[in-house]
C-alpha cells in the first residue's frame, strides 16, 4: 500500500512538473536595455531589466543572473572573487510586471554586449526550473571622457559650441538665391563686389535656407608625420575623447555630422569613414565607430583628408582634431580653406600642455 501511494505521488509530481514546464514561460516577457545606451567613461549607467507576467498563474520563484563582459563592473570596487554581474531572486504575481534597475560601472572605452541574461522560472517547490535567456537589441557604447576640458577660446571658434548659440537655419552656399542691400554685421566674404560696383552700394549675397549644415570631424590618432614614428596611445585616446564630446554637441545642435580617421575597424578596408548625414542610423554608426576604433594609426592623415576633401561642398565645416599636424596635413587644411570650407584645427596635446603649465 505504501509503495502504491509513493508511486502515485511520484507520478503526480511528474505530471505537475511537466504541466508547469509547458506553461511556466507562457505569457512571460523579458526586456533588457542599458540607460543611457551611449555614455562617457565615468558617467552613471543603469541596466534596466523588465519582467512581465501576463498570465493569471503567478511565478513563485524567479532567479535572475546577469553577467557583465570585461570593461563593465557591478560596483566601483568589487571583490576580486565576486561575480562580475548581478544575482537576484524574486516572485511575480499574475498579470503584473517587475522592473529592476541594476548599476553598471564603465571603466574603458568600447562597445559592450552582455554575455548573458538568464531568467529561471520555477515552481513553489523548485522541482522543475525552466530557463529563458534574454537578448538585447543594442549594445552599450562607451566613449572616453576628455581629461582636459575644451578651453573657452576653442569653444568660441566652434559654430555649435558653447557659449555661441547655434542657429537652426543655415545657408546652403551651393544654391544662390540673389542679393540684397548690405546690413551692418553681414560677413564681408558674402559681399557681391561686382554687383556692388554696378549698384553704387554694397550688396550681400543671399542663399537658399536649409535646416542642416555639414560638419566633418577629421580625427588624427597619430602624433605627427610619418605616423609610425609618433604613436602615442594616450594622446590618441584624448583625441578620440575630444571628438566624441564635440560630435555629441554637433548632433544635438542639428548638424549633419560625419567622421574620417587614419585608422580602421577591419584590416584591409582602408581608413575609417562615416558619411555625413543627420539620420538616426548614421548617428549610431558614428558613435559605434568612436567607441570601437583602435588608437593605433595606419596611415598619415594628410592623404586621407585629400581623398575625402574632393567630395566636400563649400558649406562643410571641417574640424581637424590632431595633436601635432605634419606638413602634409597642414597643406591639405589650407587647400580646403581655399576651396571655401571652414577648417578649424584643435590640438588636445596643446590644451593639455597649457593646463599643466
Amino acid at each position: 500500500m505504501v509503495v502504491l501511494l509513493w508511486a502515485s505521488a511520484i507520478a503526480t509530481i511528474s505530471i505537475a512538473s511537466t504541466l508547469w514546464a509547458r506553461s511556466a514561460l507562457r505569457g512571460v516577457s523579458v526586456e533588457v536595455a542599458f540607460e543611457p545606451s551611449r555614455a562617457f567613461v565615468g558617467e552613471d549607467v543603469t541596466l534596466r531589466v523588465r519582467i512581465a507576467n501576463e498570465k493569471r498563474l503567478p511565478l513563485p520563484i524567479v532567479r535572475l543572473l546577469v553577467r557583465y563582459p570585461f570593461g563593465l563592473l557591478p560596483d566601483a570596487d568589487p571583490d576580486p572573487t565576486a561575480l562580475r554581474g548581478h544575482r537576484r531572486r524574486l516572485s511575480i504575481a499574475g498579470r503584473t510586471e517587475v522592473e529592476l534597475r541594476l548599476p553598471v560601472v564603465v571603466t574603458t572605452r568600447g562597445e559592450y554586449w552582455l554575455e548573458g541574461v538568464d531568467v529561471v522560472v520555477s515552481d513553489p517547490f523548485d522541482l522543475a526550473p525552466v530557463k529563458h535567456e534574454a537578448t538585447m537589441d543594442r549594445p552599450l557604447l562607451v566613449m572616453p571622457e576628455p581629461r582636459v576640458g575644451i578651453p573657452l577660446r576653442i569653444a568660441r571658434r566652434l559654430p555649435f559650441g558653447s557659449p555661441a548659440a547655434s542657429a537652426q537655419l543655415f545657408e546652403d552656399r551651393e544654391h544662390f538665391a540673389g542679393v540684397r542691400d548690405y546690413e551692418p554685421g553681414d560677413p564681408m566674404h558674402h559681399v557681391h563686389w561686382r554687383l556692388s560696383a554696378h549698384a553704387g552700394k554694397l550688396q550681400t549675397k543671399r542663399y537658399e535656407p536649409t535646416r542642416s549644415a555639414e560638419v566633418l570631424f577629421a580625427l588624427d590618432v597619430a602624433n605627427g608625420e610619418p605616423f609610425w614614428h609618433a604613436v602615442d596611445p594616450d594622446t590618441a585616446e584624448e583625441s578620440i575623447g575630444w571628438t566624441s564630446y564635440l560630435a555629441r554637441q554637433a548632433i544635438h545642435a542639428g548638424w549633419r555630422t560625419g567622421l574620417v580617421a587614419n585608422t580602421h575597424l577591419r584590416r584591409g578596408r582602408g581608413p575609417l569613414r562615416v558619411r555625413t548625414s543627420d539620420s538616426a542610423g548614421n548617428e549610431a554608426a558614428l558613435f559605434a565607430a568612436l567607441a570601437r576604433m583602435p588608437n593605433q594609426p595606419t596611415s598619415d592623415m594628410g592623404p586621407v583628408l585629400r581623398e575625402v576633401g574632393r567630395r566636400l561642398v563649400r558649406r562643410t565645416t571641417v574640424i581637424v582634431v590632431s595633436p601635432r599636424p605634419g606638413p602634409a596635413l597642414s597643406h591639405e587644411m589650407e587647400v580646403l580653406r581655399r576651396r571655401g570650407c571652414d577648417v578649424i584645427h584643435l590640438s588636445p596635446l596643446e590644451a593639455f600642455r597649457r593646463a599643466a603649465s
